[in-house]
């Protein structure tokens, strides 16, 4: 895929730390990356890494879809009406559950070794970095928000679209209906292999499958008895689970940046973006509200945008991240 403007190239490597993943995803992963066509590899770029939400892979966001441009048209417009040249990563790392959070879990994989550390590693032996950021949305926003907890001074940008935080109003709503349409294939184990076997998917079911994932990288448990991960409500009563409930709450952004070492990784950015809309689906508008009048609190400079629409079908917004990012050089 090429024009006048951008070239994707397509690398496809077997990743050390994915081989023998317990859940027998592929460890041959293919990762997009937009470079200009008239900058050559080894000079240095402002370079994005871009990561995809629950069931997204890299390569989604080269797909064509009813008025919306994809990101590499995207880029290419941008470059167009003046935004400074960048390259962008897009990494895959889907798996059997939908996702991986960017985390490196015992069931799902080690996916944030993998991408921050091996991944990082190959593609910039090859395309070499002036700055570095990291953008998301979704679960890739949340993806964004901890990769640059976890590796300080790596990262000197970050955007954050509609990122999974305040737990609480995220993800506690789905418990009722997902564990019914868990409890009514038999239980988790049962219903993981329907739900690989079903043709089609309901939304229903991939929210049930989205509890599941983040259970398995939030929580995972291989001494369990059957699913090796543990669930903070209780299947029979909703009750919640305290101890288990704190595992999913640690990760929390807006519960993140309570933590000094946290604070230090965010003053450090010379971007920190992040927005919602008014309308999203998932509550997270009030996280990302949230998080908002915590940075400020913290003295810590940021942009915090709200905007019209919900969580679907936002892609218009990385015009607004993309050209802040270009910026960091």
């Amino acid at each position: 895929m090429d024009n006048d403007v951008y070239t994707a190239h397509f690398i496809s490597e077997e990743s050390q730390c994915l081989k023998g993943n317990l859940l027998g995803d592929p460890a041959v992963r293919t990762t997009v990356v937009i470079s200009p066509k008239d900058i050559p590899h080894d000079r240095p770029l402002p370079t994005i890494w871009v990561l995809s939400g629950f069931t997204g892979r890299g390569l989604s966001y080269l797909n064509q879809s009813p008025w919306q441009e994809n990101l590499f048209d995207r880029l290419s417009r941008l470059r167009r009406n003046g935004m400074p040249p960048v390259r962008v990563v897009l990494p895959d790392c889907f798996t059997k559950l939908g996702g991986s959070q960017y985390l490196d879990s015992p069931v799902t994989g080690l996916y944030a070794t993998y991408v921050f550390d091996e991944l990082r590693s190959q593609i910039e032996s090859q395309f070499s970095p002036s700055s570095r950021m990291v953008m998301g949305k979704s679960s890739g926003g949340f993806g964004a928000i901890a990769a640059v907890a976890m590796h300080p001074g790596l990262f000197q940008g970050l955007a954050c679209h509609s990122g999974d935080m305040l737990f609480e109003w995220s993800y506690l709503p789905d418990f009722p209906q997902a564990y019914q349409i868990i409890q009514g294939q038999g239980g988790v184990e049962s219903f993981v292999q329907a739900f690989s076997e079903r043709e089609n998917k309901p939304g229903p079911w991939v929210s049930a499958m989205n509890v599941i994932c983040m259970a398995a990288v939030y929580s995972p448990n291989l001494a369990a008895e059957g699913f090796p991960a543990d669930f903070p409500l209780d299947f029979e009563t909703l009750a919640l689970n305290p101890s288990v409930w704190r595992k999913w709450l640690k990760w929390d952004p807006v519960r993140l940046v309570d933590q000094n070492a946290i604070q230090q990784n965010l003053r450090s950015l010379k971007v920190l973006y992040f927005d919602a809309g008014h309308e999203d689906e998932f509550q997270l508008q009030y996280g990302a509200a949230k998080l908002h009048r915590k940075l400020d609190a913290y003295h810590i400079d940021h942009v915090f945008e709200l905007f019209e629409g919900g969580h679907f079908h936002t892609n218009w917004r990385f015009d607004r991240s993309l050209a802040l990012l270009a910026q960091v050089v």
